[in-house]
């Protein structure tokens, strides 16, 4: 009962303190926007203890990762699920320059397709921050990008490279980006929050392009 209490009680500050929202866009070192970006808000404050959401879902869907980039807070969960017709194989491995970046979780699933059921991995809980590289054994030139963020606040920017992050306690906080391709680290900027907040992020590099679908039909076996 008292636990119950205490929950509640952190629920109701957490709903009685002001927020703030955050939109922001960020571009590459050409000043094009720059999607597939993870905009990580960190407060510089403490903060009520956040619920985690629900399942996540990576699907695997015309030989791609779908999405591209997922991002989930420590301690939520994720599943993948093969929409294609044919086998695929999901894996965790290393990414960063040469891959000198170990996975923040191994994982290793074997898909079979839609047609025959049975196509969705058990559900992997992720306890640990960092990035995972997703690969198929089956096909190489499959990848997708789960990045396990500390905090709470996160989004990934579109085709225009914009976010939209709602919820945030107001004061100062840190942003940074985080993006497959970087090779260092991003610088982090300060930002003072209240209200509706805007501000605008710069990648040091540019970025390659998303992996384009396959031809439908391609891989039909």
């Amino acid at each position: 009962m008292k636990l119950h209490l205490v929950a509640a009680a952190l629920w109701a500050l957490a709903a009685a303190a002001p927020a703030a929202t955050l939109q922001m866009t960020v571009v590459n070192a050409d000043g094009k926007p720059a999607p597939d970006t993870v905009v990580l808000v960190q407060p510089t404050a403490s903060w009520p203890t956040q619920p985690l959401p629900p399942v996540v879902v990576i699907e695997q869907k015309d030989i791609r990762f779908v999405p591209y980039v997922t991002v989930v807070p420590v301690g939520a969960s994720v599943h993948f699920t093969n929409m294609d017709s044919y086998d695929h194989h999901v894996r965790s491995q290393p990414g960063g320059p040469l891959g000198s970046v170990a996975p923040a979780k191994e994982f290793e699933f074997r898909l079979p397709p839609k047609r025959k059921g049975n196509n969705t991995s058990p559900d992997l809980k992720l306890d640990v921050a960092g990035s995972v590289v997703l690969g198929c054994h089956l096909h190489n030139s499959m990848r997708g990008h789960l990045f396990i963020s500390a905090t709470p606040w996160y989004a990934v920017t579109d085709d225009q490279g914009k976010v939209k992050i709602e919820g945030i306690p107001d004061g100062q906080a840190e942003v940074k980006l985080w993006h497959p391709d970087q090779l260092t680290e991003q610088p982090p900027q300060k930002v003072q929050l209240a209200g509706d907040a805007r501000a605008d992020g710069r990648l040091n590099f540019n970025p390659r392009r998303r992996p384009p679908p396959r031809p439908k039909g391609e891989y039909d076996y």
